[in-house]
């Protein structure tokens, strides 16, 4: 049985605590273990369902969205972008 990409990621994260793309570069604070995931209900949240799996150092959060991509919300300008198509990629982005 394959292991969960996020426990995965748990395990490493004093070590790869940093993701990468071609566009930015964000220190993780924290990520939850997939069995803690739930369905955000927020007044800021006006998107199609998403749980929140980790955040940043500033308090932006790492969202999973329904389609299964990772999301990037940024509380300051009140928006997300797409980090990766899903949580196993964007947990291979995480390096040093």
């Amino acid at each position: 049985m394959q292991s969960d990409p996020i426990d995965r990621a748990l395990a490493l994260l004093p070590i790869r605590r940093t993701f990468r793309d071609s566009h930015r570069e964000i220190e993780v604070a924290f990520l939850l273990r997939t069995a803690d995931w739930r369905p955000l209900k927020a007044n800021w949240w006006h998107g199609k369902e998403v749980c929140i799996i980790g955040a940043d150092l500033n308090g932006n959060f790492f969202l999973c969205h329904c389609d299964g991509s990772v999301r990037y919300w940024d509380h300051d300008t009140r928006d997300d972008a797409i980090l990766a198509p899903s949580v196993k990629e964007f947990v291979a982005r995480l390096s040093e």
